[in-house]
């Protein structure tokens, strides 16, 4: 039977020009994961949480991941006009620390969808204080604002409501942090961090970035000054932040 789920990560890892040792790390396992995967099968399907992650990573709904031959819709990667799935969390709650951001994920927005002719086609999650100074994400837009020319053509992008102080002045409590999760992190980027839990939560904080390797980010945040460290096979995700919404 034809392995759709496998040959769509194989399009994507070379779509993205991302090697398979680099993507397992990144989604914490063994540098080996998806090579025993892909040309072994073994694990003859993704667990629940490795779905999450590589979806996040290769810009694929989670729920194409399932199984080791069910059907994959087509798929098309320039921005359309009338998005009908969730650009930035993949629909589920999300992430811990000083500032929310979702899954670039990929489920239905369901209730809220951008009001056409309007130009505002950028997605907006919410955000809510969560334990420890984490913040919540919603898993649907809240709102949706007008995407920055720089953004025109980026699939998957995104804005975050941002809660708390621990940025300002660069985010402000109240604004709204966007997001391209294409783009490759740099030392010095002010990034969002997302973690993502067996029991599909998300978790979420908005810091910059001092510098990584293949175990850990060196983060930075403002308010107060503060450096320590997050373990990369906990926060598994880095996306870039490119601008903030400040309406205050």
């Amino acid at each position: 039977m034809q392995d759709l789920v496998r040959e769509l990560i194989q399009k994507r890892l070379k779509e993205l020009d991302l090697k398979e040792s680099r993507v397992s790390i990144d989604i914490g396992r063994a540098a080996s994961y998806l090579q025993q995967y892909l040309k072994r099968g073994i694990p003859r399907e993704l667990k629940e949480s490795d779905r999450l992650k590589l979806g996040e990573i290769l810009g694929i709904n989670p729920d194409q991941l399932r199984g080791p031959s069910s059907p994959v819709p087509a798929r098309t990667y320039a921005k359309t006009s009338n998005n009908n799935h969730h650009p930035a969390l993949p629909g589920r709650p999300s992430v811990k620390g000083s500032a929310a951001m979702s899954d670039i994920g990929h489920n239905s927005l369901d209730r809220i969808r951008p009001l056409p002719n309007t130009g505002r086609d950028l997605p907006v999650f919410g955000t809510a204080q969560g334990g420890d100074g984490a913040l919540i994400i919603t898993d649907r837009p809240v709102d949706w604002e007008v995407r920055p020319d720089f953004l025109a053509r980026v699939e998957d992008a995104y804005g975050i409501i941002v809660t708390g102080d621990s940025m300002d002045p660069e985010c402000k409590h109240g604004s709204t942090a966007i997001v391209n999760p294409h783009l490759p992190q740099r030392n010095g980027d002010t990034c969002i961090f997302r973690a993502h839990a067996d029991d599909g939560a998300v978790h979420a904080i908005v810091k910059q970035l001092v510098r990584y390797n293949d175990k850990t980010w060196y983060v930075h945040q403002h308010n107060p000054k503060k450096d320590f460290e997050l373990k990369r096979s906990e926060w598994q995700v880095c996306h870039v932040v490119v601008g903030n919404y400040n309406r205050r």
